[in-house]
């Protein structure tokens, strides 16, 4: 069929530019990295958008910050020297004889594209859409560094009016954090000391913690009941979170056999449940601690739970029943 309808093909700047830059900007980090890293670099996948540019390349280690840095200085100088981008076609062994890089398993014609910034520093072969001259991409910087596979690592990086964004939020972030730390000279040194003075609360509330199990612990072995054989503790304890539960089920296993455990807590007016069965008492009643927790206990806290055989917890909405959870579990023995 012949098509006769006229058709309009306009290219979109506010895309094309962008991604020019990071075109370009690719071609400049790959140089650099086969100069920083070592000559073993090369591309095994790249894309380029008017976002961000993605670089695949082989090498076996992870890249350095100090490495990052390097190559981040490395392609800036290149941008402020301002290079024009030279594009030019010519027969494929006269470009393989300037030192034009090909990519590896790629099929090219006798003519083919490239693009040069610079003889003696970056010669590719390449058919993409490029900027002018280097000092067009403004501004480079380095997102992330990552392992993709064996042997391959993946740079994320922008340039341009991407790479003022990046370096904006980032200030904005500096400044959010210093109004946080009502505005210290020296925000790092303010940041470690916020981090000791943190490190040292915790130690603080494990050691107050652990002082309150044994406290908890010595209250609840005095009210042991024994029933049907079964040594059986249930009491609804003050703690501050649902791990400190099973915590204090573990310190009191030591001082009991043939038991059945039953702990409950509200907190922040949600109910936390924690059961614990003696192995003897699993075996020879046939029971599962979360199949009691199924059946008897989240039915009335309204939520769910689960756990191992002898060892199991639960969480809820209603914190009004936790006497009921309790004699529950005792009317089981």
């Amino acid at each position: 069929a012949t098509i006769s309808t006229k058709v309009i093909a306009k290219i979109n700047a506010g895309k094309r530019a962008p991604t020019q830059a990071h075109h370009t900007a690719t071609h400049l980090m790959h140089a650099v990295l086969r100069s920083v890293l070592g000559k073993h670099v090369a591309q095994k996948g790249s894309l380029v958008n008017e976002e961000y540019l993605r670089f695949d390349f082989s090498h076996f280690a992870k890249v350095t910050d100090e490495e990052i840095t390097k190559v981040e200085a490395l392609v800036n100088e290149k941008i402020r020297e301002n290079i024009p981008v030279v594009i030019k076609e010519m027969k494929k062994d006269d470009a393989t004889a300037t030192g034009a890089m090909a990519l590896f398993g790629e099929k090219y014609g006798d003519v083919v594209r490239v693009v040069e910034i610079d003889p003696n520093y970056s010669i590719e072969l390449c058919g993409g859409t490029h900027v002018g001259s280097t000092g067009e991409l403004g501004i480079f910087k380095i997102k992330q560094e990552s392992a993709i596979g064996a042997g391959v690592r993946r740079i994320e990086a922008v340039s341009g009016k991407a790479a003022e964004d990046l370096i904006n939020e980032q200030f904005d972030l500096i400044r959010g954090i210093r109004d946080i730390l009502k505005h210290p000279k020296d925000i790092g040194k303010a940041i470690e000391n916020l981090v000791l003075e943190n490190g040292e609360l915790k130690k603080n509330i494990e050691k107050y913690e652990t002082q309150n199990i044994a406290t908890i612990k010595n209250a609840l072995l005095q009210k042991v009941e024994t029933i049907g054989g079964i040594n059986f503790i249930g009491s609804i304890v003050n703690v501050s979170n649902a791990e400190t539960l099973k915590k204090i089920c573990f310190s009191l296993k030591n001082d009991l056999k043939d038991y059945v455990i039953v702990l409950a807590t509200a907190i922040d007016g949600k109910p936390n449940v924690a059961i614990m069965l003696d192995e003897a008492v699993a075996t020879s009643k046939n029971w599962e601690a979360p199949k009691i927790i199924k059946e008897h206990i989240t039915p009335l806290i309204k939520g769910g739970g689960g756990g191992q055989i002898t060892l199991a917890t639960a969480g809820g909405q209603d914190s009004t029943r936790l006497n009921e959870v309790i004699e529950k579990v005792k009317s089981l023995l």
